[in-house]
């Protein structure tokens, strides 16, 4: 560093000697530039002339001699070594990452220790019960009293959210085939949650599952295996703008209903039934309730029919649904209820008895909390203005909606949907597109 301001200072000084005087330096910003574009400093803002006036720089003291010393030094040798480095091996190390649907030694694929793993959905699978050679579940928890003997092909399924899963399989009558569906929470036959011969349909919270397809085994002893499609499909709650929380409802039923997602637990000293949510199974189709601002001549109607009529213009004009509305007042002498009055005893607002939802709840909750009912089917759903009525009585049923939340979800009474409370509380009641 030291001697490149010598030269620099040298290169001045010769500079100023001379005189510059027909020599016009050039400046580009903080770099003074001389022919060529060849940098000489960096110091912001000088002024150095051209290159062709300043002569020869020697940083060796002046002396007597000014001539500078022949530069005797060799040239450099620039022919570059031969690389003697060894090249580099570019095979790739084997994979020894088990594949994901890969028996491990000595378990075949599709046995309890080796099933066949759904990673996504929609999942078709073809394979034949009659090939497997696994034959350990004879019967299961869910309906231990059918013969399941015959050979099994088990499937695992992995959920990370609540989810409505559904498996069908292409049940064929009179083939000689007759294998059935399965959902259990383990590969032995216990904790069987649901089961069919065609078509299992069930809400199920995160966690692992598996899907057993196995051969009936008829009266005579004959076990009717063989060649079938299995196809999963799963639609999602738990996220999205039809999000539903997870939550056991209370209910006011003294026992669980078979098919319905239900156990039983003390609520204020009486054992009653908890309902899973959100879940699956038979709605009611409900009749209608009276609104603020309808008027009676003895404040609610005298019968099913009076002034039904014009409700049904209310509702329509109020809700922006057009249907042809068939349903009466909800009936009167439910609880000592009056003709279209709800379980609060007050008229209800206009938005939410379009979209009315009940159920037998032990607590009913605020009025208005809204809940999702979702029809898998077709991907429809509902925003619906729960906590005004409590109903049905029946342990088998779910719920119960208003006709028009059914003639939207294109379902009707007893038709099986979701319901669950939405994780929004401050979605519009009414139909919505869910994402």
């Amino acid at each position: 560093m030291v001697r490149s301001y010598q030269v620099l200072a040298v290169a001045l000084a010769s500079a100023l000697a001379l005189g510059c005087a027909d020599s016009e330096p050039t400046v580009v910003g903080g770099y003074a530039t001389v022919r060529h574009d060849v940098v000489v400093g960096l110091v912001d803002g000088m002024v150095v002339p051209p290159a062709d006036t300043l002569g020869t720089v020697d940083s060796t003291p002046p002396g007597n001699d000014t001539t500078p010393a022949p530069d005797t030094t060799p040239a450099a040798d620039t022919t570059p070594a031969p690389d003697t480095t060894p090249a580099a091996d570019t095979t790739p190390a084997p994979d020894t990452t088990p594949p994901t649907d890969t028996a491990p030694p000595g378990c075949p694929l599709g046995h309890a220790c080796n099933p066949h793993i759904i990673a996504t959905t929609p999942y078709s699978a073809s394979h034949d019960t009659a090939q497997s050679t696994s034959s350990e579940v004879d019967s299961y928890s869910c309906a231990p009293s059918t013969n399941e003997s015959g050979p099994e092909i088990f499937y695992r399924l992995d959920l990370t959210e609540v989810s409505v899963v559904t498996a069908t399989i292409n049940e064929v009558p009179g083939d000689g085939i007759d294998v059935d569906v399965h959902v259990t929470t383990a590969t032995d036959g216990s904790g069987c949650i649901i089961r069919d011969n065609d078509l299992v349909r069930r809400v199920l919270r995160p966690g692992t599952y598996y899907i057993i397809v196995d051969s009936w085994v008829n009266g005579a002893g004959a076990s009717q295996q063989g060649a079938y499609t299995l196809d999963v499909d799963i639609d999602t709650l738990g996220s999205g703008n039809c999000a539903m929380g997870i939550n056991d409802q209370p209910m006011f039923w003294t026992a669980c209903a078979d098919g319905v997602d239900c156990y039983m637990a003390p609520v204020e000293g009486t054992n009653r039934g908890h309902l899973r949510m959100p879940t699956y199974g038979a709605v009611v189709k409900e009749a209608h309730l009276v609104t603020i601002g309808e008027s009676f001549a003895n404040t609610w109607p005298s019968s099913g029919t009076d002034g039904i009529p014009n409700h049904y213009a209310l509702s329509q004009a109020e809700s922006g649904y057009v249907m042809n509305r068939t349903e009466p007042w909800a009936p009167a002498g439910e609880g000592g209820s009056l003709w279209g009055q709800g379980s609060t005893g007050a008229k209800i607002p206009r938005d939410a008895e379009a979209w009315y939802v009940n159920m037998y709840w032990r607590y009913r909750p605020d009025a208005g909390t809204r809940l999702i009912i979702f029809n898998p089917a077709n991907g429809k759903a509902v925003v619906a203005a729960g906590g005004y009525e409590t109903g049905p009585g029946s342990n088998a049923r779910i719920g119960g909606v208003a006709e028009e939340v059914h003639h939207h979800l294109g379902t009707n009474h007893l038709s099986e949907l979701v319901i669950g409370f939405a994780t929004d509380q401050s979605l519009t009641y009414g139909p919505i597109t869910c994402n």
